[in-house]
This record gives structure tokens, C-alpha cells and sequence, in this order.
């Protein structure tokens, strides 16, 4: 009797295989063009003036429609914030917290993905990560919006919001939704291609933006598992898909990463299947705040050889002074003491003379 047919592949399985073979990856190549030859000018002409630093205080979440925002910050803060990984969050307010958690929940209970995020909605929230202590602020938005802001380049308040909210990045998530990138329209694509290398250009040029990290996210790759392996896993179809991107971000690290798992139930329908964990889910942003908390001690060491460095200085100066104060003085007391000898010479003298 002939052998069985062997199983077909499941998607969950192969992206938990990409995941585990190609987590994160330095995508670096040689002959790619220097970050400063690729600046441009303000891709916004509402963004402040480049010539001031901007106050880095956030982590910054970019993607399109559908590239799986709401889903990633939500199962994100629910994983940091039940669990006892590295990376700990606790959101600033009850009603933030209350948010994130009821996207979940409703997943969980009702099998039912959560709507379209309806407009920008700010999410302050705690990090804790080897000691030290991050203020997050991401701001989940409509994917139109960013649409607007770096691809058509409209001017409203939405807009300037999220323009300013990238240009106070401290470290930039990009979420890419990887059946987007190969399979969807020109318009869809540009979002993704176009807009996220402007907007990458934006936060290179601002002062210091060299040293923000930038990684590139690409979601949903348990639904995306034979796409991706059919152009070389996460480093292949990001250097097939993402090349301008970066040529933008020399050295852009990849990570594949699956939130929430899928699974058709009795209808035929797509749902969330939480019942089985996610994958990759905080290696992007522990792999930022590694970066950042680096960044962070570099800048403390400087700090701290400049003051020393300062401060031997002052007290070469504070030597020197008082070499030169000594020196006066006993170039003075010499002089008197001359003085003293002349003086008592001339009235020996004149003793002598008077009694002659």
C-alpha cells in the first residue's frame, strides 16, 4: 500500500521556524549610500525647524491600515504587563490600561478582531527594562493618517500631530504587513515604501537622529509563512521589498513577529486564536532599549570624562595661578631683602665715613 501523503504545512508552525531561524538580522550592506547623501529636505513643511534638537521621549509605532497596530501595542502591553519577561509596562492611567486590555478580551472571548482604529489616540505607558526606567508614549492612529502626513503630505491636525510625535522619537518601530508589500496595489504599497522611507529621511535629518534606533517589523508571519520563505525568509524578502528603505536605515534590523495566531472556525471565517502564545512579540522593542539604554551609558560616560577632564583643567588652572601667586611673592621678598642689604650696607658706610 502506498505511503500516506505527508501532511501539509501549518502556517503557525513555519512561522514559529522563520521566527526561530531569522529573528533579528543585520541587514547592512556595503555599498549602500551614506545616511547623509540620502537626506532630504523636510519632507513636511510642517515640521519644526531642524536645527533644534528635538526632546526624545517615545517609542514610536509606525504602519498602514491593516498593518496590525492596535493588535501589537495591545498584546504587547498584555504580555509586559501579565507576564515576567525583561521588558515590564504599566500604563500611566486606568483608562489606557483598561484599553489595551479590552482589545484582548474581546478577542479572547468573542473571536472577533478589534475595528479600525477611528482616530489618533495617545497611550502613555511605563517601561521597566534591566533596571532602568523608560517613559513609552505611542500614539495608535489611523492609518490614513500617516498616508497623509508623509505621502500626500497634507496639513492638518491629525497630521502635525503625528509629524511631531516622529520627530520626538527615541527608538521607531515600523510594522509592515508582508502580503501588503508583495501583493497589494501601488496605492497600498506606496504607504509602506515611499512613505516610510520619508519619514525615515524626517527622523535621520533632525539633530541626533542618527543614533535613534529604527527596526523593521513584519507581522502576521504565521499567515504569511510561505510567502515569506518563498523569498528567502525575513532577510530575502526584505532586501526583495524593502531595499529603499534600507539604502534610508543602513544597518535596518528585521524582526518577524506574530501577535495574535489565526485560525478559520465552523464558518470558513478568519479569527484570533488566542488560546496558543505569540512569537518575536518583544524582541523589537527589548532589541530598541537595548540600543537606547547603550546609547544612554555611552552618553554618561562621556559626561562623566568631560567633568573629570573639566575639573583637572580647573585644577591646572587653580595650580598654575597660585604657581605664579608664589612666585611673585618670593620674587618680592628677594627684592626686599636686597633691598635690606643695600639699605644696611649704605648706612654702614655712611657710620663709618662719619666716624673718620
Amino acid at each position: 500500500m502506498a505511503a500516506p501523503p505527508p501532511p501539509p504545512p501549518d502556517p503557525a508552525t513555519d512561522g514559529e521556524r522563520l521566527v526561530a531561524d531569522d529573528d533579528s538580522l543585520d541587514l547592512g550592506v556595503d555599498e549602500m549610500l551614506d545616511a547623509g547623501s540620502t537626506a532630504m529636505a523636510d519632507p513636511h513643511p510642517m515640521a519644526a525647524s531642524l536645527d533644534a534638537a528635538p526632546q526624545r521621549d517615545r517609542v514610536v509605532v509606525l504602519g498602514r491600515t491593516r498593518a496590525g497596530k492596535t493588535i501589537y501595542l495591545s498584546r504587547l502591553y498584555e504580555q509586559c504587563w501579565k507576564g515576567d519577561g525583561a521588558v515590564r509596562i504599566e500604563a500611566h492611567d486606568g483608562k489606557t490600561h483598561l484599553h489595551l486590555l479590552s482589545i484582548v478580551e474581546e478577542m479572547q472571548e468573542h473571536r472577533r478582531w478589534p475595528a479600525a482604529t477611528g482616530g489618533n489616540r495617545w497611550l502613555d505607558l511605563h517601561v521597566t527594562y534591566r533596571g532602568q526606567s523608560v517613559t513609552m508614549v505611542s500614539l495608535d492612529y489611523p492609518g490614513e493618517v500617516f498616508r497623509k502626513a508623509f505621502v500626500e503630505q497634507e496639513e492638518n491636525e491629525d497630521t502635525r500631530e503625528l509629524v511631531d510625535h516622529v520627530r520626538r522619537a527615541a527608538a521607531v518601530l515600523l510594522l509592515m504587513d508582508p502580503k501588503v508589500l508583495a501583493t497589494g496595489r501601488v496605492g497600498e504599497a506606496a504607504d509602506d515604501d515611499f512613505g516610510m522611507v520619508q519619514a525615515m529621511r524626517y527622523v535621520r535629518s533632525l539633530p541626533g537622529g542618527d543614533q535613534v534606533p529604527i527596526v523593521l517589523v513584519l507581522t502576521k508571519i504565521d499567515e504569511n509563512a510561505d510567502l515569506l520563505r518563498h523569498h528567502g525568509k525575513l532577510r530575502g524578502f526584505a532586501h526583495k521589498f524593502c531595499s529603499n528603505l534600507m539604502r534610508t536605515v543602513p544597518g535596518l534590523r528585521v524582526f518577524g513577529v506574530c501577535a495574535v495566531r489565526s485560525r478559520r472556525d465552523a464558518l470558513g471565517r478568519v479569527v484570533p486564536d488566542l488560546d496558543r502564545p505569540p512569537r518575536g512579540l518583544t524582541g523589537p522593542l527589548e532589541h530598541c532599549l537595548a540600543v537606547m539604554l547603550e546609547s544612554k551609558l555611552v552618553q554618561q560616560r562621556r559626561a562623566a570624562a568631560q567633568a573629570m577632564q573639566d575639573r583637572m583643567q580647573r585644577e591646572e588652572r587653580l595650580a598654575a595661578v597660585e604657581e605664579r601667586s608664589s612666585d611673585r611673592f618670593w620674587m618680592w621678598v628677594n627684592i626686599l631683602l636686597v633691598a635690606g642689604v643695600v639699605a644696611v650696607g649704605v648706612l654702614a658706610w655712611v657710620v663709618v665715613r662719619a666716624s673718620r
